[in-house]
């Protein structure tokens, strides 16, 4: 085998031994699509830690146009979430109250986007690289 065959593999290893190592928290949202039927105002969705350890988060109702893309959303006062920002321990499960809060009926469909972040913790840094995640979870309340 050539010289610079031998090479390329050697330096992929010595690579992935000194690169940062990756991390992400891993959290998973159930259910993953919120339909409320007509004259209910409120629900509940589960946000579950990974086996690794806990994970903070953020929980947060943007008015969405149901077929428009998940990014298409903008702020809204007509649904609130509890807890808006918690802390879940490994392996634990934490319940969001989501309560529409406008005072008008529901006319047909009325949709928003719960989005649910994963938050830094001051344990990250030291040369690790985190990434955020989102979940983007369709909301929609029936007339």
């Amino acid at each position: 085998m050539p010289f610079s065959m031998q090479i390329v593999p050697a330096a992929l290893a010595l690579f992935t031994l000194f690169a940062a190592p990756l991390h992400a928290a891993a959290i998973s949202v159930m259910p993953t699509r919120l339909e409320i039927p007509a004259g209910s105002t409120q629900t509940t969705m589960t946000i579950r830690a990974g086996r690794d350890e806990g994970v903070a988060v953020q929980i947060r109702v943007f008015a969405w146009a149901e077929g428009q893309p998940p990014t298409q959303i903008s702020p809204t006062n007509a649904v609130a979430v509890s807890p808006p920002i918690a802390q879940i321990g490994r392996r634990q499960e934490l319940t969001v109250r989501i309560v529409r809060t406008a005072r008008s009926a529901v006319r047909g469909r009325e949709c928003y986007r719960v989005l649910v972040d994963t938050l830094p913790t001051q344990a990250e840094g030291s040369g690790r690289i985190a990434l955020r995640m989102r979940h983007s979870v369709p909301l929609c309340f029936n007339g």
